[in-house]
């Protein structure tokens, strides 16, 4: 476990899966504890893909791969700090030979957190190795505690998207895949989603034209959670099914699940990013909080 920290906040990162275990102030744990017997995890990284692919397979130029799991391999990979400092680490996956296995690209994949006063910034850096353009999905799954102050409940917060547009939703099947249809979302007031835990009996709610802004807050509580996902193009929101608990996650996605009807063919699916031979990307996610 590697723990950096800010003038403000601490936050832990483990190495399997560079997963962010632990997110406070000196008052608060502003990230979900991982209790076992509800959703064993914290803040897993997506890629590359976000969601299920159908039979957990996927096709690229002809060839089938798989299987691959929910999210793909990097919340299970093993991860090599780096670059360690205070408030900084950058770690970087280890591709094993299962990796290369069921992935057609090489590729380098690090994850970049540095803590800053009320922020932790967080970079995904993807590099294309290969001769080939490199298809990928991408994406986050923080898991915040809901409520943060004692004495308020869950029904007392709301999820506030200050710059958005007409907000989306992008429809999932029956098991979970993408049904290929989005509808106006009707359940805003305003730009405000009253949380409520009947909103996930479905699954994921997963949204576009949302802003790249989130914001977890109560007219009760002088405490926020700000996301800002700007190279996302859809947030999702989460947590377990049919179930009372206390935590809510805000995902942003690149790139929604596969199709529902077919095993998802990677140059078919348009919604992935490209990434040419040779080139780097990076993918950022600003967590932010107010006391």
């Amino acid at each position: 476990m590697i723990t950096i920290k800010s003038s403000v906040i601490t936050a832990d990162i483990d190495e399997t899966g560079a997963q962010l275990t632990r997110l406070a102030s000196k008052s608060t744990e502003y990230l979900w504890n991982g209790n076992p017997e509800i959703w064993k995890k914290h803040a897993p990284v997506l890629f590359p893909f976000a969601g299920r692919l159908l039979d957990e397979k996927f096709i690229y130029r002809g060839r089938e791969y798989g299987p691959v799991p929910i999210h793909g391999f990097a919340p299970y990979a093993r991860y090599i700090p780096e670059n360690v400092t205070k408030n900084s680490v950058r770690m970087r996956m280890v591709v094993s030979d299962d990796i290369r296995a069921i992935w057609p690209f090489d590729f380098e994949f690090s994850v970049l957190f540095v803590s800053e006063d009320h922020t932790l910034h967080i970079t995904y850096i993807v590099k294309n190795c290969g001769k080939e353009t490199m298809i990928y999905g991408i994406g986050s799954h923080p898991g915040f505690n809901v409520p943060l102050t004692e004495g308020l409940e869950f029904e007392d917060y709301y999820i506030e998207f200050p710059y958005s547009g007409k907000v989306m939703r992008n429809l999932m099947s029956d098991i979970y895949l993408n049904a290929e249809k989005q509808v106006p979302f009707t359940g805003l007031d305003g730009n405000r989603l009253k949380l409520r835990h009947n909103l996930f009996d479905n699954d994921a709610v997963i949204l576009s034209d949302t802003g790249n802004t989130a914001v977890i807050a109560s007219d009760k509580d002088s405490k926020k959670i700000t996301v800002h996902y700007p190279d996302t193009r859809y947030c999702a929101l989460w947590h377990k099914v049919k179930m009372n608990v206390p935590f809510v996650c805000i995902e942003p996605w690149t790139s929604l699940p596969g199709f529902t009807d077919k095993v998802t063919d990677l140059e078919q699916k348009d919604d992935y990013n490209r990434l040419e031979s040779g080139k780097t990307k990076e993918h950022h996610l600003d967590i932010t909080i107010t006391e």
